[in-house]
C-alpha cells in the first residue's frame, strides 16, 4: 500500500509538472506554434510541390546540356547562347536585385530592433538559426531536385551535389530549436512585460542569407564563365557590356531627373524635368541604334519572340481594360436587358479557345470574298489587294495603309505584324467579357452616396466617371492589369492555333518558341534557361506594377 501510494503520488507530481509546463508562457507559445504549423503544413506542402519545386527544378535543368537525359554541366552557357552578351548585364541586374532585397531586410530588422530598444548586435545572433535553416533547405531541395536524375548524376560524378534529405531535415529542426531558445533569451532580456511581443529576427536573417548567398554564388558563376571565354570573345563581350551599361545608366538617370522635375513647382526644376524627358528620348534612340550590334551572337528567334510578346501585351492589355471598364459602367446603369448583355459579353471567355480560334481563321480568310476582306473593300480599301491577315508578316500599319491607297505607308515598318494584330483582336474579344464582370463587381463596392453627393454639387456623368468611378476602381484595375500582363506573357493556346508558318515567326510569342524548342527540338536545358529568363521578366514586371500601385491605387 505504501509503495502504491508513493507511485501514485510520483505520477501525480509528474503530471503536475507536465501540466505546469504547458500552462506556462513557454508551453502556451509552444502549443500555439505547433498548432499553427500543423494547420499550415498541408498548404506549405502544396505550395512547395506545385509552386516552388518546379522553379528550382527548372533552374537545375537550365544548367545542363539536357536532351531527354541529363548531359554535361554547362553552367551559364545556355543563357549566353540565348541572350548573347546581354546575359552578363541580365545577371548583373539579378545580382543587384538580390543584394537590394538582402539590404532591405537588414534595414527592416534594424528598424524593428530600434523600435523595441534591442541592441543592434543581438539580432546578429539569429544568423545562426537562419544559416542552419538555409543549409537544411539547400540539402532538402537538392535531394528533391536530383531525385529523378540520381543515376545520371552519379554517373557524371555529381553525387556530392545531390544533397542529403536526412541531414537537411535534422539541420532545419536544429535551426528552429536554436531560434526558439534565442527568442526565449531575447524575451527575458528585453521584454518590458511578460506579455510583450518582440520581433522574430530569424525571418529577415534567413532572407539575408538566401539573397546574399545567392548573389555570391551567381557572381562566382558569371565570373567563371567569363574567364572561360577566349580572349577575342571576352574583349568583344566587355565592349558590348560597356556600351549597353552606359545606355542603361543614362536611361535611369534621365528617368530619375524627369520624375523629380515633374513633381516640383519651380521653373528651374520644370526645365530639369524637360531635360530629363529629352534625355529619355535621346537614350532610347542610342539603345535602339546599338541594339543590332549588342545582340550579335545571340539567338535571333529568342529576341524576336520576346519582341512579339511585348507588342502583344502592349496592344492587348490597355485596350481590353479600357473597353471592359466602359462596358461595365454602362451595364451598371439601370437599363433594360442588362442581365442579358452581361451573359452575352461573358460568352467569349467560356468559349473553347480552339473553336473560337477556328472561327477567327474563317473570318480573316485571305480570300477576296472573305468576311473581313469584304468589309474592308466596302470601307474603301483596294478590292484588288486582298489582305493575307494571318499569313502576313509585314507591319500592320504599313499593310493597312497601303490597302487604303497610302503609298507612303510602305515605310511604316514599325509595330506588330498584321498576323499578330489578328491575334491581338482575338485576345481582346476573348477577355473583355471576363474583365467586364470583374469591373462590375468592383462597381458594386462603390458607395452610391458618393454619386448622389457629387450630383448635388453639379457634377455631370463624365465628372462622376473620372473623379469617382475610375479612382475607386483602381484596385480592380490593378488586379486585372497584373493578371492580364502575366497572361499575355504566358499566352499559348490560341496563339498556337492561329499562328501560320507564312507569318515568318512574327506571331510566335515566347511561350510558343519555348514549346517548340523544348518538345520539337528536345533541347530541354536550353528551353528551360529561356523560361527562367521569362520568369525573371514576369517577376520584375509584377514588382514594378506593385510599386506603382502603392502610389496610385486608392483603397478608400
Amino acid at each position: 500500500m505504501v509503495s502504491e501510494t508513493i507511485s501514485t503520488g510520483q505520477q501525480n507530481k509528474d503530471v503536475g509538472h507536465y501540466r505546469g509546463f504547458l500552462a506556462g508562457r513557454r508551453g502556451r507559445i509552444l502549443k500555439e506554434n505547433i498548432t499553427a504549423y500543423l494547420f499550415l503544413a498541408p498548404g506549405l506542402v502544396i505550395i512547395f510541390l506545385f509552386g516552388m519545386f518546379p522553379i528550382f527544378y527548372a533552374g537545375y535543368v537550365s544548367l545542363y546540356n539536357w536532351r531527354i537525359r541529363q548531359g554535361e554541366y554547362r553552367g551559364l552557357q545556355n543563357f549566353t547562347s540565348a541572350m548573347g552578351d546581354i546575359a552578363y548585364v541580365f545577371f548583373a541586374l539579378v545580382i543587384l536585385g538580390l543584394i537590394g532585397a538582402g539590404l532591405m531586410s537588414l534595414w527592416e530588422a534594424r528598424t524593428k530592433a530600434k523600435e523595441k530598444n534591442i541592441p543592434y548586435h543581438f539580432p546578429l545572433l539569429f544568423f545562426l538559426p537562419a544559416g542552419l535553416i538555409a543549409f537544411g533547405l539547400v540539402q532538402f531541395l537538392l535531394s528533391f531536385i536530383t531525385f529523378f536524375t540520381q543515376e545520371q548524376a552519379i554517373a557524371a560524378g555529381y553525387a556530392a551535389k545531390m544533397g542529403n534529405i536526412s541531414l537537411g531535415i535534422a539541420t532545419i529542426v536544429t535551426g528552429f530549436m536554436v531560434n526558439f531558445l534565442l527568442e526565449q533569451w531575447q524575451h527575458k532580456l528585453y521584454a518590458p512585460t511578460r506579455y510583450s511581443i518582440l520581433p522574430n529576427f530569424t525571418t529577415p536573417a534567413l532572407i539575408i542569407v538566401i539573397t546574399l548567398g545567392g548573389a555570391f554564388l551567381l557572381i562566382q558563376s558569371v565570373w567563371a564563365h567569363y574567364q572561360g571565354l577566349d580572349p577575342v570573345a571576352a574583349a568583344t563581350a566587355a565592349i558590348r557590356i560597356r556600351f549597353l551599361s552606359q545606355g542603361l545608366v543614362a536611361l535611369v538617370v534621365a528617368y530619375l531627373l524627369w520624375s523629380w522635375g515633374m513633381r516640383q513647382q519651380s521653373t528651374v526644376k520644370l526645365f530639369a524635368g524637360i531635360a530629363g524627358a529629352a534625355g529619355l528620348i535621346g537614350t532610347g534612340y542610342y539603345l535602339i541604334d546599338i541594339w543590332p550590334a549588342i545582340i550579335q551572337g545571340a539567338d535571333p528567334r529568342f529576341y524576336l519572340s520576346l519582341r512579339v510578346t511585348i507588342f502583344y501585351s502592349i496592344g492587348t492589355v490597355p485596350v481590353q481594360l479600357a473597353i471592359a471598364m466602359v462596358l461595365a459602367y454602362l451595364l451598371f446603369q439601370n437599363i433594360q436587358g442588362k442581365g442579358f448583355f452581361r451573359v452575352v459579353f461573358f460568352i467569349p471567355y467560356i468559349t473553347p479557345a480552339v473553336a473560337a480560334a477556328g472561327i477567327f481563321q474563317a473570318l480573316f480568310s485571305l480570300r477576296p470574298n472573305g468576311f473581313v476582306n469584304s468589309f474592308f473593300t466596302n470601307g474603301g480599301a483596294n478590292p484588288e489587294r486582298a489582305l493575307l491577315w494571318l499569313k502576313e508578316p509585314n507591319s500592320a500599319l504599313a499593310v493597312l495603309g497601303q490597302a487604303f491607297g497610302i503609298e507612303a505607308a510602305s515605310a511604316w515598318a514599325i509595330g506588330p505584324s498584321l498576323a499578330l494584330l489578328v491575334i491581338i483582336l482575338f485576345n481582346i474579344w476573348n477577355f473583355v467579357g471576363y474583365n467586364t464582370v470583374i469591373f462590375l463587381a468592383g462597381l458594386g463596392n462603390i458607395p452610391h452616396e458618393l454619386y448622389e453627393a457629387a450630383k448635388i454639387d453639379g457634377a455631370g456623368r463624365w465628372a462622376l466617371f473620372r473623379h469617382i468611378t475610375v479612382p475607386l476602381l483602381s484596385p480592380t484595375t490593378f488586379f486585372l492589369s497584373v493578371i492580364s500582363v502575366i497572361g499575355t506573357f504566358k499566352a499559348f493556346n490560341h496563339v498556337w492555333v492561329l499562328r501560320d508558318a507564312a507569318s515568318l515567326g512574327t506571331t510566335d510569342t515566347v511561350s510558343v518558341y519555348f514549346f517548340e524548342t523544348f518538345f520539337r527540338g528536345a533541347r530541354f536545358g536550353y528551353a528551360t534557361a529561356m523560361a527562367m529568363v521569362l520568369f525573371v521578366i514576369i517577376l520584375t514586371l509584377t514588382l514594378v506594377q506593385n510599386r506603382i500601385a502603392a502610389k496610385r491605387v486608392f483603397y478608400g
